[in-house]
């Protein structure tokens, strides 16, 4: 494909298309290749940008569907650096999205995302939701490369044993539970029981829900490809502020 226009302005107009970008506009950036991702980068960490008005508040949304598309390892730190997410309630559609798919986005890093989420995960000068989210995105990971399945079942089941860092054996109990793992629903359990898990980060109810029912539901939507995203995620007119 023939690419006449500068990157930088094509990226620019992520932040003035409204609701879903147009297939030509897409095709444009994804033909820039892996060189794009600088310039989708910039946008998507524009983390103030989702509380504008529209449609510049879907800039940072659009932006991170298309990181999807161009998956790098490099990728990881910048996008975790971000959270927490802050969402202001239901009609806060840009960002309520973004915060649900950032961990589907890095999950199609694949297995090469492994190393690096655990780096990040065992970074003590990183913050603790960065550390969390480290560790949740391994089960996204092996959704989207069910060869990584075991591996990341067996780095959760490490990470839950040991007790001693609350944050990552929290985060390792809603991963397991993520993935539905039944194996570990002892171990689990005991460690709500004996107060060693954060309840407000991971509440027992919910993974109990998801250790006893197979899993997370929605793990599978790390495998949707740009065009599914927009389609079954929105954001849709009807919603509230997506006029």
């Amino acid at each position: 494909m023939r690419i006449d226009t500068p990157l930088t302005n094509l990226v620019a107009q992520l932040s003035r298309v409204g609701l879903r970008p147009e297939q030509r506009l897409v095709d444009q950036i994804l033909a820039y290749g892996p060189a794009a991702r600088t310039e989708l980068l910039h946008l998507a960490t524009n983390l103030e940008a989702l509380h504008t008005a529209l449609p510049t508040a879907l800039g940072p949304l659009h932006a991170l569907r298309l990181l999807g598309e161009l998956p790098d390892v490099a990728l990881i730190m910048p996008l975790l650096s971000g959270l927490p997410v802050e969402i202001y309630g239901d009609e806060d559609v840009p960002a309520r999205l973004y915060g649900t798919e950032l961990l589907q986005i890095i999950g199609r890093i694949g297995a090469p995302a492994i190393p690096a989420l655990l780096a990040v995960a065992h970074d003590t000068t990183a913050s603790d939701a960065m550390r969390s989210a480290a560790v949740n995105a391994l089960a996204f990971v092996a959704a989207y490369a069910p060869e990584t399945r075991e591996e990341v079942l067996g780095i959760a089941r490490g990470l839950l044993a040991d007790l001693s860092a609350t944050i990552l054996a929290t985060a390792a109990a809603a991963t397991l539970a993520d993935l539905g793992d039944r194996e570990s629903y002892r171990p689990i359990m005991d460690a709500y029981r004996n107060k060693q898990l954060d309840q407000e980060r991971a509440p027992a109810a919910t993974v109990r829900q998801f250790l006893l029912s197979g899993g997370r539901q929605d793990l599978s939507c790390v495998k949707h490809p740009l065009g599914e995203r927009y389609d079954h995620h929105g954001p849709f007119p009807a919603q509230p502020n997506a006029q």
